[in-house]
């Protein structure tokens, strides 16, 4: 018997898939719902209620497949829009506060320089040179507009530095902070002279201070105008630190820069036509 069911399998599968449809009518009939179920109506629904379940789950399940897949779809198409927008965004932002920093900037320098009588000409810092025994910085204006050598170069902050050299459109500035700079300075405390010569990254000395003159930490030093260079009265540093010898007649006062060097952006250059040193 299993033999011949597994050599007539094809056609009584065949058959099967050809009756149950047909005797499931029987249960469709227009009297169906007011007579009972026969034996036959049992068996037709014993048979076909697991497989019409069954297909009606698949189709759930596939529908809901679909449409989770779909709504996946959407949702990474979304949250894609979502972050390039969120990108977008973040960068305006950023460039506002850019702006709004470079404005804060701007203001300040400008409200600066309206206490310098002389012409001036607001440029920006556009290179540092990296090496350590030269300290200087690029700035994107030149000859062309006016600038020469030997011109003083201020922030709000203080002084900078002068005009080493230029071409038509760029000029570099020798900082402060190199030891080929000096400035002649004034303790605004005690008046106290000496020579602003720069020394590191960060600090300077004030040579030629007499050892009796009074200079203390913490003490405010700025140009005294008497070197033809920087206007009078500039700030230049804090005293840092105070070596008094016991010997010579000379005190060693380093100096910490008002400058912030690292964070130049822009500077002010003060158009002196008659600069022609260093």
């Amino acid at each position: 018997m299993f033999k011949l069911v597994q050599e007539y399998r094809f056609f009584i599968a065949l058959a099967i898939l050809i009756l149950v449809p047909i005797l499931s009518l029987n249960t469709n009939e227009k009297n169906a719902a007011t007579r009972d179920y026969t034996f036959v109506d049992r068996a037709v629904v014993f048979v076909t209620a697991p497989i019409q379940a069954g297909i009606t789950y698949s189709i759930d399940f596939g529908t809901r497949l679909l449409q989770n897949y779909v709504l996946l779809v959407n949702t990474n198409q979304e949250y894609s829009n979502i972050m390039e927008e969120n990108r977008k965004l973040l960068n305006t932002i950023h460039n506002y506060q850019e702006m709004e920093a470079e404005n804060k900037r701007l203001r300040a320098l400008l409200q600066f320089q309206d206490r310098i009588e002389d012409a001036k000409i607001v440029a920006q810092v556009i290179a540092k040179d990296v090496t350590s025994e030269f300290r200087s910085i690029r700035i994107n204006k030149g000859a062309k507009a006016g600038i020469m050598k030997g011109m003083p170069v201020l922030t709000h902050e203080g002084v900078v530095g002068k005009v080493l050299r230029t071409t038509a459109n760029y000029s570099d500035i020798i900082e402060m902070l190199d030891n080929l700079s000096s400035v002649d300075a004034i303790d605004q405390r005690s008046r106290a002279r000496g020579v602003l010569e720069g020394a590191t990254d960060f600090s300077c000395i004030l040579k030629y201070a007499l050892r009796t003159d009074d200079i203390q930490v913490g003490d405010t030093i700025v140009s005294s105008g008497l070197d033809g260079i920087y206007p009078k009265g500039m700030m230049l540093g804090t005293v840092l630190k105070v070596n008094k010898k016991n010997y010579g007649i000379t005190q060693d006062v380093e100096v910490r820069p008002n400058v912030d060097f690292s964070k130049l952006e822009e500077v002010l250059v003060i158009m002196k036509p008659d600069m022609n040193v260093l």
